[in-house]
């Protein structure tokens, strides 16, 4: 092999030895998100729905085990599910989660200003709305 041609293939040579950089991207392993966790008052408030009267969510004065949210449904909500109020109790940092009679309701924030409401009942019913702050 002539000298100016295997000085050609070596830096031909090097590029195949190395990884293409999105090769390199997809074994880097991503550290886990850090969980988020809400203080209480952040859940609080008036939270809006399209179209419909907001939902209120109120906390106790209680801390620990005994605290809850109390959501209250407007009354176009209550006529689709039977009922109004419901005390939910953690069930992580951004997540509360209550069953009463045959219904388990589950309010979650998804930022500061943006929650979901999931309202599960026996069987397959199952009304999973999103929430806008209602300032």
């Amino acid at each position: 092999m002539k000298p100016l041609f295997a000085s050609a293939l070596i830096p031909l040579g090097l590029a195949f030895a190395l990884p293409l950089p999105a090769q390199a991207a997809k074994t880097a392993v991503q550290a886990p998100a850090a969980q988020t966790h809400y203080e209480t008052s952040a859940f609080a408030g008036q939270w809006a729905i399209m179209a419909m009267d907001p939902i209120t969510v109120a906390a106790n004065k209680a801390s620990g085990p005994a605290e809850r949210l109390l959501v209250t449904l407007p009354e176009s909500l209550k006529k689709i599910v039977g009922q109004d109020h419901f005390s939910l109790s953690r069930t992580s940092g951004t997540a509360w989660s209550g069953k009463q009679d045959d219904l388990t309701v589950t309010f979650r924030l998804v930022s500061e200003n943006s929650a979901q409401i999931q309202i599960t009942g026996e069987g397959t019913h199952k009304l999973d709305l999103p929430l806008y702050r209602n300032n």
